[in-house]
């Protein structure tokens, strides 16, 4: 080649640099198998039969075809290197690293001398299958720093990957969960781990489903983003087609493909892969349903984190010696951040930067009404937890939206779909589906058939939206509708419960609300069930919400729990409730009203021994009832204060109360009330040495039990009688006797009244030395009161275990009187 025309090749190369730069993707084309397009290519190449390693078939690898293919070309025109690095202008040096195997060529480098050597593309193509074979993406953000937990979740990824790697398909797990709770940190965590299984590369885009940034990611961009990414510099214009190119690039390769914070699945379903060698990791607020049914995806719920996880997270950030040093504050901080890792580390920032707060000054600060303000970065606005709730609820339709704000108004910690459905005011099925729509993007969690759970940072956020966007006629109006249906409920269960004890009827429903009804053959069963899974929990905090809008079911609610809380005596709740419930009714509910709350909280002070507030209630109760002329009020009362008369023992007192009590039932004709009576003024009797009375009392009792099937009465009757007998020394009478009476609790579903009778059973036995039908009684007793978290467990949980270390109980254990 001469001078001139060497100079003309120089002065070729530099005119299309720009244009060839320019319309790189659109002139160029990608290579699906670099090692066979490159031998393909190499057995092209001039002189390449003369080099070694292309004999017998064989082709040199990717790292040295260039820089061959490039030496070849240049000794076949005769070219020098300082003659060459003229033309092509990169210095000798340089280019003889190249052809030498040591550096790797740029594309411009290599277009430059397949111009310069007349190469017809073919030194350009192999550089560039050289590039693409040698380029693995490695795009994973940096992991968060100081992770902790969710010790679970990751070996349940660690599980389906090793099951994708034996069975040899494609994994694809779809990870999703309320909004903070931690999604991506956990994938990006977990794609750290195993990326070096992935020798082709880690791809990550944020697909921005739920972004400050606008609109969701457009896959046809992260398309073209990820091809780029994986060296291929033609891309389709067309959606499908850049979907099925990117299927093709990765169909060889071993690529781990993570996108992060997913709309839809119509959003991921153009950039799936369906390659067993590789795995696709998708984050969404959303549940993908989608990809289970059109891909086979497995599906991870991510929950908000655990007490000891959210602890660890502390730890962590603020420091082991603050947490360690106030264990009841960082308890307290964990809970009032609903164990969100988002709010978790926000207010761990807020203590590691302020390292003179205790924990406990943060812990009251998040305890107040504008907790979700402080659980905000004072750097970044976007690191809030009020915006990133925004995001999830501002995607929710018109109807969706106005019942996820409305469950803010319920203050307690589940709802049933049927007390939503009364708080909405939609239909039964339309509540479902609504609240099947809150469900799947995760600001309400389904916890059972029909039971819902919100968070209190998504409560607040719910009532804030409820107090922005709902009239407070609105709101009032939706309370109303709630405490309606709630009060009916309990209202039925209590009936169910015991049809015999006379309630005053409540008003009828609003239109469109449809409370729960116990009818069946099993009512009083299911009554008991229904209250002991959704109002147990709630009963205080309704009543208090009840009150705040000074509604009469603050106390109507209290009262007809009566029966149930006989049943189960939550000692906690009961006074709680009637508490609020009495403020209430004394402030505009009335006499009769007030009366009703002081009779049964008093009844509630008694029970759990403390007889000085019990009278003092019982006692205010029977001034209201004389106050009003209710004759049959004042009967109850004064068998209530019977009662305190007999626990302290003072038997001719109690047995004054009980007469009076006695002759006032009759008046009225409240047979309910006269059995009550007649068994508890026969057991004074019997105390006092009138035995004919008190027989003549018990057997007029029973028939009046029986015949209303008050198996809760009856069951105190025998337990009455068996009182008696022990005090006369009749212990085998005593003992037949709590057998009924534990028969009779069994069948009435009153766990207590089971288990005192056993408990006494157990002391009466061993005074009889019958030692094993004591140890089953102890047994029965204790499993029935630990199940019910009442205190003399631990009492009969000692008796059996000093029973098991001796041959013979010890007759020392005397029976409570």
């Amino acid at each position: 080649m001469t001078s001139k025309s060497l100079s003309q090749s120089a002065h070729h190369i530099r005119g299309n640099v720009i244009a060839n730069t320019v319309n790189f993707r659109r002139f160029s084309r990608p290579a699906v198998d670099a090692d066979a397009a490159g031998k393909q290519l190499a057995c092209e190449i001039p002189g390449c039969h003369s080099v070694p390693g292309y004999l017998e078939g064989n082709y040199l690898p990717m790292s040295t075809q260039f820089s061959t293919a490039l030496r070849n070309f240049r000794t076949q025109r005769g070219l020098s290197l300082r003659q060459f690095s003229q033309v092509v202008h990169y210095s000798p040096g340089w280019l003889s690293r190249i052809e030498r195997g040591q550096a790797a060529p740029t594309l411009a480098l290599a277009r430059s001398c397949d111009d310069a050597l007349t190469a017809g593309g073919k030194l350009l193509e192999l550089a560039r299958l050289e590039t693409r074979s040698r380029l693995r993406p490695a795009q994973l953000p940096s992991a968060v720093a100081g992770f902790v937990g969710r010790t679970d979740a990751l070996r349940e990824l660690d599980g389906a990957l090793a099951d994708a790697e034996r069975t040899g398909k494609a994994l694809m797990v779809a990870i999703d969960g309320p909004p903070g709770a931690g999604k991506t940190a956990l994938t990006i965590q977990w794609a750290q781990r195993v990326a070096s299984r992935f020798p082709g590369g880690v791809l990550f885009t944020d697909l921005q489903g739920h972004s400050h940034q606008g609109r969701p990611a457009d896959p046809l961009q992260v398309l073209e983003d990820f091809l780029a990414a994986l060296g291929t510099e033609s891309v389709p214009d067309e959606l499908e087609a850049r979907s099925a190119l990117f299927r093709t690039v990765v169909a060889d390769r071993h690529v781990l493909v993570v996108l992060d914070n997913a709309i839809d699945s119509q959003q991921v379903k153009p950039l799936l892969v369906g390659s067993a060698s590789c795995a696709v990791m998708v984050t969404s607020r959303r549940r993908l349903t989608g990809l289970g049914v059109i891909a086979g995806a497995q599906r991870l719920s991510l929950a908000p984190m655990g007490p000891q996880e959210s602890i660890e997270l502390l730890r962590g950030a603020v420091g082991a010696k603050r947490v360690d040093a106030e264990p009841e504050a960082a308890r307290a901080v964990a809970l009032r951040c609903a164990h969100l890792p988002l709010a978790l580390r926000i207010t761990a920032e807020r203590l590691a930067t302020h390292p003179r707060w205790p924990l406990s000054h943060v812990a009251d600060e998040l305890s107040g009404a504008g907790r979700l303000d402080a659980l905000a970065d004072r750097d970044d606005d976007d690191l809030a937890v009020r915006k990133v709730f925004d995001l999830s609820y501002e995607t929710l339709d018109g109807d969706t939206a106005r019942v996820f704000r409305l469950l803010g108004l319920y203050p307690g910690g589940r709802i049933s779909a049927a007390a939503a459905a009364a708080l909405t005011g939609h239909p039964l099925a339309r509540t479902r589906d609504l609240l099947d729509r809150l469900v799947a993007v995760h600001l309400v969690e389904e916890t059972g058939l029909d039971r819902y759970w919100m968070h209190d940072l998504l409560r607040d956020y719910a009532a804030d939206r409820a107090a922005a966007h709902e009239s407070d006629a609105e709101r009032l109006t939706a309370v109303r509708r709630l405490m309606s249906w709630y009060t009916l409920s309990v209202d039925a269960a209590n009936i169910a419960l015991a049809p015999q004890r006379e309630v005053p009827p409540l008003e009828p429903p609003p239109a469109g609300v449809t409370p729960l009804t116990f009818t069946s053959d099993t009512a009083a069963e299911e009554a008991r069930a229904w209250l002991d899974e959704e109002v147990r929990d709630s009963a205080v905090p309704m009543v208090r919400l009840a009150a705040r809008y000074r509604l009469p079911e603050a106390w109507h609610i209290p009262v007809r729990l009566w029966n149930w809380l006989l049943l189960r005596k939550p000692w906690s709740m009961w006074i709680s409730s009637h508490t609020i419930g009495l403020e209430a009714a004394a402030t505009y509910g009335g006499p009769d009203n007030q009366a009703w709350v002081e009779m049964n909280l008093g009844e509630a002070y008694r029970q759990s021994g403390d007889y000085g507030r019990a009278e003092q209630h019982v006692s205010q109760a029977l001034a209201l009832r004389r106050r009003i002329g209710d004759r049959q009020g004042q009967a109850w009362c004064l068998e209530a204060l019977g009662f305190i008369a007999a626990d302290r023992r003072d038997t001719p007192l109690a047995h004054s109360y009980f007469s009076q009590a006695l002759d006032a039932f009759r008046q009225t004709g409240d047979a309910h009330g006269e059995a009550v009576a007649r068994c508890s003024l026969a057991e004074a009797d019997g105390l006092l040495g009138n035995m004919v009375e008190a027989q003549a009392g018990f057997k007029q009792g029973l028939y009046l039990h029986r015949r209303m099937g008050d198996l809760f009465g009856e069951g105190m009757l025998w337990e009455r009688r068996a009182h008696l007998h022990q005090q006369h020394g009749e212990l085998v009478q005593a003992v037949e006797c709590l057998d009924r009476s534990a028969e009779c609790h069994s069948q009435g579903g009153n766990d207590w009244g089971r288990a005192a009778a056993h408990d006494l059973r157990a002391q009466l036995l061993v005074k009889l030395s019958r030692w094993e039908e004591a140890r089953k009684a102890c047994e029965r007793a204790w499993e029935l009161f630990d199940r019910l978290g009442d205190p003399r467990a631990a009492r009969l949980q000692d008796r059996l275990l000093e029973w098991r270390q001796a041959e013979e109980p010890s007759v020392t254990d005397r029976p409570q009187e």
